[in-house]
């Protein structure tokens, strides 16, 4: 008595083996290519209430960060909201900081949100 497995049963091993390798190839291909299409920008964080502000400007003093207020924004040359879908770690990053971001996308409103995908603190 010989254990064959049956032909129906092998193909479709090997077509679901086909699928989660094509699978696996294209999650590969899309992650090189967010990796290229990526922009960094330089700035501070600020964290008011609940929310990771990303702003820009010359000569930002951090007397201006601690009395950071969403009404007042308009002293910095850029203020963004940080949409952090990925979960980075904010480990060791606090308001005030120095920081520069990798992005993939900045979505249109006011203020803008930034789809982050890496933050490294300066």
């Amino acid at each position: 008595m010989k254990n064959r497995i049956s032909k129906p049963i092998i193909n479709m091993v090997l077509l679901l083996l086909f699928l989660v390798v094509l699978w696996f190839i294209g999650n590969v291909s899309q992650l090189l290519s967010s990796k290229e299409n990526t922009e960094s920008e330089i700035g501070y964080i600020v964290m008011h209430e609940g929310i990771v502000y990303f702003i820009q400007g010359k000569d930002v003093q951090q007397s201006d960060i601690e009395s950071f207020a969403s009404e007042n924004s308009n002293k910095f040359e850029s203020v963004s909201i940080l949409n952090n879908e990925l979960k980075l770690s904010m480990k060791g990053i606090k308001s005030g900081d120095k920081v520069r971001i990798w992005y993939s996308e900045i979505l249109e409103s006011n203020p803008a949100k930034i789809k982050v995908i890496r933050i490294e603190k300066m």
